[in-house]
């Protein structure tokens, strides 16, 4: 039986010469596109929501919108944050208006 050599095993995989210049992450421009911008914006206007959501001081979230939430608490004096109203305001789609527990029943 013949001995079988390591290299059949595992592949070689070749380095850069000495000499090379190899291109790294470091040495590309980086590059933000305002969709990659404008979805990292969601994702963190989303967490701020979030946060409201289970904020228990502003009173209960569930059978009204937040921006109704919002409101009621700065009626009975709970300063909720502005940032959510802006959010609110800024934002019509469904997934911003109604809180974290809007599939459940109540």
């Amino acid at each position: 039986m013949a001995a079988k050599q390591i290299t059949s095993a595992f592949p070689i995989v070749k380095k850069p010469n000495r000499g090379q210049k190899s291109m790294k992450d470091s040495d590309q421009l980086p590059s933000t596109s305002t969709h990659d911008q404008a979805a990292v914006d969601s994702i963190d206007d989303l967490q701020i929501l979030k946060n409201f959501d289970l904020t228990l001081e502003f009173g209960p979230c569930t059978g009204i919108t937040r921006l109704e939430r919002w409101e009621r608490a700065q009626k009975h004096g709970l300063n909720p944050p502005d940032e959510v109203k802006d959010i609110l305001l800024k934002n019509k789609d469904e997934e911003y208006q109604m809180c974290l527990w809007k599939d459940y029943e109540i």
